[in-house]
């Protein structure tokens, strides 16, 4: 496992975390629930909220924890704005992005190409809005770069036209010289539009066999984002930074 974000933010710890293979398959529908129960207590000590990724822009809001550690419903968009709900996005090269709250609400979005050209960066920064939080960080999971990912000339400009950019700024060249879709490029211009920044940008799933790549290996595997936050006792928030 990699902690790509501890964060004090208002009274909270934030805390989003990447498994790797060595933590083994979290795809919820390839492996029986015990295992999955085992692996994700494992990371978290709890299961975590996750979706039947469709690579779309709906949303699951979702404010107890999972009793369970399978799907809860059908959509690519979670969120929580209680404390120590890991919500959990699984992949194997699609962009999992995770935004968080001043207030301490969590949005965790899976961002495949699909879901970026139909807007699901802009759909889970509304659904940070409507609860009436504003995002103060976003973070990007383990996902496939440009240097791994051939892309199409018309799926560029879909692409392009869902984070509300030019073609030019999200595309790149594999090692080869081909074509590219830059997908952190994407999430980046994406998030700017809102006037957001992404902080934290995880490696290549392509390249890094740490984690699972379909595009790049044929691996049927996935490997998961989780996030949560956890309350911080008032005593304690001046020694953490809050």
């Amino acid at each position: 496992m990699e902690e790509l974000l501890r964060r004090v933010i208002g009274d909270r710890m934030a805390v989003v975390v990447a498994t790797e293979r060595i933590d083994g398959d979290v795809h919820p529908k390839r492996i029986g629930a015990s295992l999955l129960k085992a692996r994700q207590s494992a990371i978290t000590e709890q299961t975590w909220t996750m979706l039947d990724q469709l690579h779309g822009v709906r949303c699951h809001s979702c404010e107890t924890a999972a009793h369970a550690p399978g799907v809860v419903a059908r959509g690519d968009i979670l969120v929580t704005s209680e404390t120590g709900v890991p919500l959990a996005v699984w992949a194997a090269d699609c962009a999992p992005v995770v935004l968080i709250g001043l207030d301490g609400t969590t949005v965790a979005v899976h961002a495949g190409w699909r879901g970026l050209a139909a807007g699901v960066i802009d759909a889970g920064i509304a659904e940070m809005d409507a609860r009436g939080d504003r995002t103060a960080l976003a973070v990007l999971g383990p996902a496939i770069h440009p240097c791994c990912y051939e892309f199409s000339e018309p799926d560029l400009r879909l692409v392009s036209a869902g984070c509300g950019t030019s073609r030019e700024a999200i595309s790149g060249r594999t090692r080869n010289g081909r074509l590219a879709l830059d997908v952190p490029a994407a999430v980046r211009e994406a998030l700017a539009r809102h006037g957001l920044e992404l902080e934290v940008t995880a490696g290549c799933t392509g390249c890094d066999d740490r984690w699972f790549s379909h595009r790049v290996r044929g691996d049927v595997a996935r490997h998961a984002v989780v996030a949560w936050t956890e309350s911080i006792p008032c005593g304690m928030l001046g020694k953490n930074g809050g």
